[in-house]
């Protein structure tokens, strides 16, 4: 049966940056991407089932969140051995759930949000995002596409970004290609004291992520609550302050703000 029909015959319309696999072929080279055998995997939106099924061959222990109803009883008849939550993902505790891996395809509107959430709870994960997602999920510094998104995610995971998959994959058909990722949690991250100060810093910056770094933190000075003369006055002593803040790295950037910490 096409997904088209199934959708249909479940009672389901997709909602908005929401877009099904249709190809088999796809959902088993996800599930293989998920280093599964035998761990306690989450699926976030497992659907119709599509992945579900690979996954289901790979382990016993299953955990499938599906906000989505109707979605959520037929899951669960068709998968009756895995344990079905009918509830958002981005409103579960992760971290008292002792899960393994996340594999999902994961709705595009949403994937940052999920991504930090996953990064939060160091949850190693194999994931469909979109491709542009993907590109700076990778990102080198001075890459075009290194920026505020890539610091955050690179700060929690070492990410692999395996193949770019064609938006006739899906259904509905988006209006953008996807790929598929793999995030393995960061053992070696350059600590900071205060994420949240760190995160903020990181954000201001990169909105003139072209500039000196100099530059940057006085353009930037009523993101971060600092008074004009205050600055200019802290900005020559900046570790990196004659760099671009795009050909910053995350240890750099950390530098910065551990500095900034102990003024």
């Amino acid at each position: 049966m096409e997904i088209e029909e199934k959708l249909q015959e479940i009672g389901v319309q997709p909602g908005k940056g929401q877009n099904f696999l249709r190809t088999d072929s796809t959902a088993a080279a996800l599930a293989q991407a998920g280093e599964i055998d035998g761990e306690k995997t989450l699926e976030i939106g497992p659907g119709t089932g599509m992945i579900t099924e690979k996954l289901a061959e790979k382990t016993d222990d299953l955990i499938l969140v599906e906000r989505n109803g109707n979605l959520a009883n037929y899951i669960k008849k068709e998968f009756p051995e895995a344990e079905v939550l009918k509830e958002d993902f981005l409103e579960i505790e992760l971290e008292e759930m002792e899960i393994e891996r996340v594999v999902s395809n994961i709705p595009f509107e949403i994937s940052s949000d999920i991504i930090e959430k996953l990064g939060k709870a160091q949850m190693q994960s194999a994931l469909i995002v979109q491709d542009e997602l993907a590109d700076k999920l990778v990102a080198e510094p001075s890459d075009k596409n290194y920026g505020f998104f890539t610091v955050k995610a690179q700060y929690y995971f070492v990410p692999v970004k395996l193949r770019t998959l064609s938006s006739r994959t899906f259904y509905p058909e988006p209006e953008v290609d996807a790929a598929i990722v793999k995030l393995y949690p960061n053992k070696d991250r350059h600590p900071v004291e205060d994420e949240e100060a760190f995160f903020d810093l990181v954000k201001a910056l990169f909105t003139h992520k072209r500039k000196k770094l100099r530059n940057a933190f006085v353009d930037t000075r009523h993101m971060l609550d600092y008074e004009k003369e205050e600055a200019k006055a802290i900005r020559d002593e900046l570790p990196h302050s004659e760099e671009r803040v795009i050909n910053l790295d995350i240890k750099q950037l950390a530098e910065v703000a551990e500095f900034l910490e102990e003024r």
